[in-house]
């Protein structure tokens, strides 16, 4: 089961204003729009439930518009397939609304070896936040992430920010963790910043910042390697990257590209989801 579908993440949608119904095992995330009617989204479910309970279902609320983005354990081909069996009945959202990429890190191997996986410009990366003396800490105060990554986004920061503080409060304290880079030259203010989520022996990258002094002294580096080392402490089996650019779908994200290509430098092994736009 991965994250969108635990009870945490249902507690954490509901306090956003959705309504949640079970269908077959999974969570369907129903919520209505002034003007624009009802919406419904199911993502990341392990099966496809059926089809005419879950027409059944939308008629209840009314809603005409749906977003399906299950796990990657669903074929494409039976994906497509049940999609059809869909499309004459209800309006299906083919935009993604959650990444259609990831890519996760192997934590069962040995720190040595996970490190070894690293692109030498990575390992230098993390020697040189070393050698910068930068001060990786635990911190249990989701307002000083949330602080650092709306300064490291600049104008309009916040938005990508919006409810995190409201994720945190649904998965903490056994199934978060935050760590905060200081510089030497500050103890009161970090650099950068990384939330970590927790879920079914995955430990999720959800959302990290870093400051233009953090990025001089590779904060961003060195915070996903000592966010691996932790995870692996706290048994993870996978560190999942929460979504990068897909190259099937050229178009969509595409300024994603650059912390695309600092994802890849830790030896991680891309996976794809199905697309609802593929048929």
């Amino acid at each position: 089961m991965e994250i969108q579908q635990s009870p945490h993440y249902t507690t954490y949608i509901t306090s956003l204003g959705w309504q949640v119904e079970t269908i077959d095992n999974s969570h369907l995330f129903i919520k209505q729009f002034p003007f624009f009617g009802g919406f419904a989204k199911l993502q990341r479910t392990t099966s496809l439930p059926d089809t005419h309970r879950l027409l059944s279902l939308m008629n209840k609320y009314n809603i005409k518009r749906l977003s399906i983005e299950p796990d990657s354990g669903v074929p494409q081909k039976k994906f497509s397939v049940w999609l059809e069996r869909l499309r004459p009945h209800i309006s299906l959202v083919t935009t993604p609304y959650i990444s259609t990429k990831t890519i996760r890190v192997d934590l069962k191997a040995n720190e040595q070896e996970i490190f070894e996986r690293f692109t030498e410009a990575k390992r230098r990366a993390v020697r040189r936040a070393i050698k910068h003396h930068v001060l990786i800490k635990e911190s249990s105060d989701i307002h000083v992430l949330i602080n650092t990554k709306n300064t490291s986004a600049g104008f309009m920061g916040f938005i990508t920010t919006f409810g995190i503080d409201k994720l945190w409060h649904a998965f903490a304290p056994d199934h978060t963790a935050i760590l905060l880079a200081f510089a030497p030259s500050s103890s009161l203010k970090p650099v950068g910043g990384v939330l970590l989520l927790f879920w079914d022996t995955i430990a999720y990258y959800w959302i990290a910042g870093a400051t233009h002094e953090g990025k001089k002294l590779f904060a961003p580096t060195i915070l996903v390697w000592e966010a691996l080392k932790l995870a692996k402490k706290r048994g993870a089996k996978q560190f999942d990257f929460v979504g990068v650019w897909d190259e099937r779908l050229p178009k969509e994200n595409a300024a994603w590209k650059g912390f695309t290509k600092f994802k890849e430098g830790f030896g991680g092994k891309s996976l794809y989801y199905p697309l609802s736009s593929i048929l």
